[in-house]
C-alpha cells in the first residue's frame, strides 16, 4: 500500500494523458493494453532496480553499474537502433531487455493490423512504393517487430516473467546476505 500511489496511480495517470493527447487508437482495447504494457515496463524496470540495489555491495559501484546497464538495455531495446538494422553480434541482447518487450508491445497495440490514415493529398514514400493508406504491418516489419515479438502477449508474458526472475534474484541474494 506504501508505494501504491507511485506504482499505479501516477503511471495510469500519465498514461491517460498521454495516450488521448499524442491521438493513438481511440478505443478502449488498445488503451487498456497501452496501460498494461507501461505498468508492466515500469514494474519491470522496477525489479532490476530491485535486484541491482540488492546485488551490488556498495551505493557507488550500484551507482556505475547500473545507469550502465540500463542504458545499453534501452540502446538494445529497438527503440535508438531498430531491431531490423541492429548488427547480429549486438542483436542477442535484445532478447535480456525490459525495454525490448514494453517498446514491441507498444509498436504493435499501436500498428498491428491497422491502416493509417494520410493527411489530404498526400502520399507516404515507404519501402520504395507510395502508400497511402499505410499499413500498420508494413511500419512494424520495417523496424524490425517481426517473430514473436510481433505478438502482444509474448511481450506480456515476457515482462511478467522479467519481473518474477529478478524479484526472485533479489530475495535470494537478500536472504544470503
Amino acid at each position: 500500500f506504501a508505494d501504491m500511489t507511485t506504482t499505479i496511480f501516477l503511471p495510469v495517470l500519465h498514461t491517460l494523458v498521454v495516450y488521448w493527447t499524442t491521438n493513438l487508437r481511440p478505443e478502449l482495447v488498445p488503451f487498456s493494453m497501452f496501460t498494461l504494457l507501461m505498468y508492466l515496463t515500469l514494474t519491470a524496470a522496477q525489479s532490476i532496480g530491485l535486484f541491482m540495489s540488492a546485488a551490488l555491495p556498495t551505493l557507488q559501484l550500484a551507482l556505475i553499474i547500473t545507469p550502465l546497464l540500463v542504458i545499453i538495455l534501452f540502446i538494445v531495446g529497438g527503440f535508438y537502433i531498430p531491431f531490423a538494422t541492429m548488427p547480429a553480434w549486438l542483436s542477442w541482447l535484445k532478447w535480456l531487455s525490459f525495454a525490448t518487450y514494453g517498446y514491441s508491445g507498444l509498436l504493435v497495440n499501436e500498428y498491428n493490423d491497422r491502416e493509417i490514415p494520410c493527411a489530404e493529398e498526400t502520399t507516404v514514400s515507404f519501402g520504395g512504393a507510395g502508400i497511402c493508406p499505410l499499413p500498420g504491418n508494413e511500419v512494424l516489419e520495417s523496424i524490425g517487430v517481426t517473430g514473436l515479438l510481433s505478438n502482444i502477449w509474448f511481450n506480456v508474458v515476457m515482462l511478467i516473467l522479467m519481473q518474477a526472475a529478478c524479484r526472485t534474484a533479489a530475495y535470494v541474494v537478500l536472504r544470503r546476505s
